[in-house]
């Protein structure tokens, strides 16, 4: 995919996403793009700048070794309360997500179903 000269404002937010979570993990750019197999640092780079749209199969990769779930690169937990708390449970265990889902309401489901 061809570098963008300016950031695309979704891609930005993935990036900056991804790049918080390779901090949190404590990983360089380098060692994140190498254990991955992106290819380059340079991408790794293009990506958390927004200058690259990475793919569902990059976001998948990516996820694996920052060992979280691709939800996890797309959510924004400053965004709003839900992000917040899909953020907050990323570490839970089994059984406390468990235990959480039986504290929360179900949704309510669409017209015309039951």
């Amino acid at each position: 995919m061809p570098r963008r000269h300016s950031p695309d404002p979704d891609a930005k937010a993935i990036g900056r996403r991804i790049r918080a979570l390779r901090c949190e993990a404590e990983l360089t750019q380098e060692k994140l793009a190498y254990e991955s197999d992106l290819g380059s640092k340079g991408y790794l780079s293009d990506i958390e700048h927004g200058l690259a749209l990475p793919t569902v199969t990059t976001l998948r990769v990516l996820a694996e070794r920052l060992d979280v779930l691709p939800l996890d690169l797309l959510t924004e937990p400053d965004a709003d309360p839900r992000q917040k708390l899909i953020d907050r449970t990323r570490g839970l265990t089994v059984g406390a997500l468990r235990k959480l889902l039986r504290q929360i309401p179900s949704p309510r489901s669409p017209r015309g179903t039951p």
